[in-house]
């Protein structure tokens, strides 16, 4: 027994000869790596998407140097791949925070892992950490306005937006002027976004501040204003004209119809509509319940239009039912005559033209439809009176002058 344990005491010291005397390699179990530092680590107290934070690992126990993995499952745009530790005894790293989400918070597993050498690593000589943590929603960029651009009657609305989100732009024009939509959409963060003003415009023209919002889908909003200016539409004195809201619809749409009048000469002043015959191609129907008096928009009988002039209250209007506003043969083949009459209660002859009704048609089926006036046999009904019953009729009753639209293309 005691060569054997002489024999024993003569291996171990030439073992630690050959070592060089590395005693912290020997264990009971027999030799093995130094065992790393066991990590402790500190998540920052907020931490929002899109934002950088800082880590802080702190350590204990174990030996140096050693080096630090950090696996951050998804919730950062990097990990930390085995930075060497020397003798600093915390370790910080800033990351850029992951969240896809602008309205909830996202939750994520990290975990980190100390080495002393990689080559042991397999064989169990790490030390590890893993906890959860939570990255708020990704703050929200507003949309950007890039250029506004009025040409030829349309209003271009150039939008973008550094988070790629889909844009709704919305225009409020100036007061009295119809937007031919309330907004359009640019999408993937970048586009242009195109109102056509609306063919009513131009009865009366207007000018001024156009409000221009863009939006995003979370709460992001940009406002700007842009002054434009609608000429309004030369219709001669004395002449009649039918302008459509839109000049291109598809099949089936409506679309209103307001009929204007130019100036009345000074001896033949208005004050009672006795009969408009309007034409156009057949496929076009009205619509029961659009008669409207005056200007678009507004109650059926409100005094707007050419009918304010008459007077600051009017007491009302008559106006016919829609059982007797009939669709009839013109005498043009292929079109059919519509007719309207309005009769004011009270108020005083004007010689100012503008808007004397206006309603809606609808179309069955795709062509071009051309608004026009027509006499019916040998009795003009396409007339007016003045305060003393005297049947005036109108100089021109084409419907054909330079820049006012009279047509419609259906497709």
């Amino acid at each position: 027994m005691a060569k054997r344990l002489g024999l024993l005491l003569v291996m171990l010291l030439t073992c630690l000869l050959l070592a060089g005397c590395d005693t912290k390699n020997i264990g009971t179990g027999g030799i093995y790596p130094p065992e790393p530092p066991t990590p402790s680590v500190y998540p920052p107290a907020d931490m929002a998407g899109g934002e950088q934070a800082t880590w802080v690992v702190s350590f204990w126990g174990g030996y140096r140097p050693f080096t630090i993995s950090m696996d951050m499952g998804g919730g950062t745009t990097e990990n930390v791949t085995e930075q060497t530790i020397e003798h600093t005894e915390n370790f910080s790293y800033t990351f850029t925070m992951v969240n896809p989400s602008r309205t909830e918070s996202a939750s994520y597993t990290y975990s980190v892992t100390t080495a002393n050498d990689p080559e042991f690593s397999l064989n169990g000589w790490q030390r590890g950490f893993t906890g959860f943590y939570t990255v708020g929603p990704t703050p929200n960029n507003p949309p950007s306005i890039d250029d506004v651009v009025f040409e030829d009657g349309v209003l271009y609305v150039y939008v973008s937006d550094a988070d790629g989100d889909e844009l709704t732009v919305t225009v409020i024009e100036p007061t009295g002027l119809y937007v031919d939509a309330s907004s359009r959409i640019a999408t993937q963060a970048a586009g242009v976004a195109a109102f056509t003003w609306n063919a009513f415009d131009g009865i009366a023209g207007g000018s001024g501040d156009t409000t221009i919002t863009v939006t995003d889908d979370y709460g992001g909003e940009t406002t700007t204003t842009y002054p434009i200016v609608v000429p309004g539409y030369s219709i001669p004195a004395g002449a009649l004209a039918a302008v459509p809201a839109y000049t291109q619809i598809q099949t089936g749409d409506e679309v209103m119809v307001t009929v204007v009048a130019g100036d009345f000469p000074a001896a033949a002043p208005f004050q009672y509509l006795n009969s408009v015959s309007l034409t156009v191609e057949e496929g076009a129907e009205f619509v029961d319940g659009t008669l409207n008096v005056g200007a678009p928009g507004g109650e059926q009988k409100d005094p707007d239009g050419l009918w304010a002039n008459m007077s600051s209250a009017p007491n009302s209007f008559l106006l016919p039912d829609d059982f007797m506003i009939q669709e009839l043969p013109s005498n043009d083949a292929g079109r059919v005559r519509i007719d309207f009459n309005v009769t004011p209660i009270g108020g005083s002859q004007v010689t100012t033209g503008g808007a004397l009704f206006n309603f809606a048609l609808q179309f069955d089926h795709a062509g071009t439809y051309t608004l026009g006036f027509e006499e019916f046999n040998m009795v003009q009904r396409t007339y007016y009176s003045g305060a003393d019953a005297q049947s005036q009729v109108w100089d021109d009753i084409s419907n054909d002058y330079p820049d006012v639209p009279n047509t419609i293309e259906v497709t």
